[in-house]
């Protein structure tokens, strides 16, 4: 019992530091932005040559390669096995920077093949035309240095550098979202999965060799070096493909999720000075309580087969490689968040980089989560507070209409915090349960595969079976968040709220959610829902001696909120204009009558002043009600529709 306590207060601490040390940019954001703050990504292949990369279907890669912890220097070859897409393919098209030569390219049968470059592109003419799915193999030899000094989208797909905290010299690869190619010949395309990954690293006996998959062996080769052997059998995206090396020790756990029957192997390549280990424990042993618990909400471990781990590298962040994270640094949120792109991300990728929030938003909204259901409520809420806080700071749309910008990509407050919010609404009206299966469905329909926005609204609406176009037009490609105005006053037993909304980015785009207020009186809290659905409506509830009032009390909303309460405020207008109906006499005395427009019924309410309901009737086109039994004074007539529409209008009830 005293390990365990023990154990949970190390977590509850690392989880406190983590959250103190967010920034307003996110630790994922910051390594895939790095030195590109203001720079736009020049494509590395026209479309016209990317066109003829779609022509190919990648199968496999084997990656046989020769990398030191002391440079970035690289040599080795690349085999590809293919498909062809087309009933005549006589030229296989490839990326690799040029910076790095190619010394050869063979076929199949080591045929030696032509090829010429094109600055980035390579093109190789095959020996044979190849038909509709037949399948062909090259092999491309090649070395070099790759290119340096930040000319990378995301500084450098390839680098080489000495942690400032522990010493420890890591060569290590970043490919996200555009430098594969600055280390390896490859297609970078994120419609083209490849279906398997070899990757062997031959280095220095005194280093480790990280990569994809699970280890199959380690074998002398000579000269004082020796041969890491990795595989992985998951398909993956090019920009998942890793390889780092450096001094490290391993440390290895098992999590244990009740989905199956077997452990996963959690396989941690941490720095081979012992503080490294000792400074990280409570984060780097919470991965298994984390896997466990992901894998209760969004289906198991998607690579369960293979392993999970980190491996350290000396930048400030992380990157979701599939099955084996980078890790520049370690906190309980960063851990959280890349182990959830193993759902979010590399299980389903994103369809193009336009809907790369339903990867960085679900891996954001997974560090919510963790703190959820592994820690304290007060370290959720904090959580939550600072997603929705770093997220006002943006303008735009989370929809990254922009893809030639990296830092618009992987813009922090939209694509990663806003991204993350507008979650948090969808959970809320989804509802826990609809929620969680959304998740598990998205995983399990789009397993190994991508998917896109308009692709995971349309589940939504298959799963909820009902219509949410509405808040993926509101929150997803519309800009903006909204800011609330509210009043409310106590007149008798009626609440009275008034709830201003507006859009400062775009007024054009209001917020259609359902709101929640907590009524606080002498016997007690009672929540309460306030439909807004326009620009200003007011609300009533029959609720008596309120003390105080709080605007969403569980932070559901990013908004900004202004709260009072206004004593000149008697709320006996007529409110909402949702409804078209009309009522005579007014004042009126033994009888009204209620005139609709409407198509269908309306339940309607007569409600005095002591929040009591005195009247109910269903009325459709026009009707007489009957006042002869209620006494003179002022009266509420509430009128609403099944679909949700309100009206309250004050009816005067008098004495002849």
């Amino acid at each position: 019992m005293k390990n365990r306590f023990k154990s949970i207060l190390f977590l509850l601490l690392a989880i406190a530091a983590s959250i103190s040390k967010i920034s307003a940019q996110h630790s994922c954001a910051a390594v895939k932005v790095g030195p590109a703050q203001t720079r736009l990504f020049k494509a590395n292949a026209t479309q016209q040559q990317m066109e003829r990369m779609e022509l190919y279907d990648v199968r496999f890669y084997e990656l046989n390669l020769k990398i030191e912890r002391t440079s970035i220097d690289i040599a080795g070859w690349v085999k590809t096995i293919a498909v062809s897409r087309t009933t005549g393919l006589d030229t296989f098209v490839f990326q690799l920077h040029s910076n790095l030569s190619v010394d050869s390219v063979v076929g199949s049968n080591q045929q030696k093949l032509s090829f010429r470059r094109d600055f980035d592109i390579a093109l190789v003419k095959l020996p044979n035309t190849v038909g509709l799915n037949q399948a062909f193999e090259v092999k491309v030899y090649y070395h070099g240095t790759p290119p340096s000094g930040a000319s990378a989208a995301i500084g450098n797909g390839f680098s080489n550098k000495a942690s400032p905290t522990y010493g420890n010299q890591i060569t290590w690869s970043l490919s996200q979202p555009y430098s594969a190619y600055e280390w390896w010949p490859c297609k970078q395309s994120l419609q083209d999965k490849i279906d398997s990954v070899f990757i062997s690293i031959t280095t220095d006996t005194s280093n480790k060799a990280a990569a994809n998959g699970l280890l199959k062996s380690v074998t002398p080769a000579g000269n004082g070096k020796h041969t890491y052997a990795w595989q992985t059998r998951y398909p993956m995206n090019y920009y998942l493909v890793m390889a780092t090396v450096g001094q490290y020790t391993e440390y290895t756990a098992y999590a244990k999720p009740k989905q199956i029957a077997d452990s996963i192997l959690v396989q941690n390549y941490i720095y081979s000075n012992p503080l490294a280990y000792s400074n990280n424990t409570a984060s780097i042993n919470a991965t298994t309580s984390l896997i466990e618990t992901f894998s209760n909400l969004f289906g198991v471990y998607p690579f369960y087969k293979e392993k999970y781990g980190h491996v350290m590298a000396p930048f400030s962040g992380g990157m979701e490689h599939q099955t084996m994270t980078s890790l520049g640094i370690f906190n309980f949120g960063i851990v959280a968040h890349e182990l959830g792109h193993q759902w979010f991300g590399d299980n389903v990728t994103c369809a193009t980089w336009s809907d790369i929030w339903l990867n960085e938003g679900f891996a954001t909204y997974t560090e919510y989560l963790a703190a959820k259901y592994l820690t304290s409520d007060s370290n959720a809420a904090a959580v939550l507070t600072k997603i929705h806080a770093d997220s006002k700071p943006a303008t735009g749309s989370v929809y990254c209409k922009d893809t030639v910008s990296v830092p618009r990509i992987f813009s922090s407050p939209l694509t990663y915090n806003k991204g993350a919010s507008a979650i948090h609404v969808l959970h809320y009206l989804l509802g826990d349960s609809m929620f969680f299966k959304v998740c598990r469905t998205y995983q399990q329909r789009y397993a190994n595969s991508n998917a896109s926005t308009k692709e995971f609204n349309a589940l939504v609406n298959e799963l909820s079976q009902k219509n949410y176009d509405y808040f993926f037009n509101q929150w997803i490609y519309g800009d903006g968040f909204p800011t609330y105005t509210v009043k409310w006053n106590q007149v008798g037993g009626v609440l009275f709220v008034n709830i201003i909304q507006e859009n400062l980015q775009d007024k054009t785009n209001l917020f259609d959610v359902p709101i929640q207020l907590l009524a606080s009186t002498a016997n007690g809290d009672t929540l309460l829902y306030a439909q807004q659905n326009g620009a200003d409506n007011t609300f009533t509830f029959p609720l008596s001696a309120v003390s105080k009032l709080r605007f969403d009390p569980n932070n559901w909303l990013l908004a900004n909120t202004t709260l009072k309460a206004d004593p000149t405020y008697t709320g006996l207008e007529d409110m909402g204009n949702s409804l078209n109906f009309s009522v005579y006499p007014n004042p009126a005395f033994s009888s009204i009558t209620i005139s609709s427009q409407e198509s269908e019924p309306m339940q309607i309410e007569l409600i005095d002043l002591q929040g009591k309901i005195v009247l109910n009737q269903e009325i459709l086109g026009s009707a007489q009600v009957n006042l002869g039994a209620l006494t003179q004074g002022i009266y509420l007539l509430r009128a609403s529709t099944l679909d949700g529409k309100v009206a309250t209008k004050k009816v005067i009830v008098g004495t002849k």
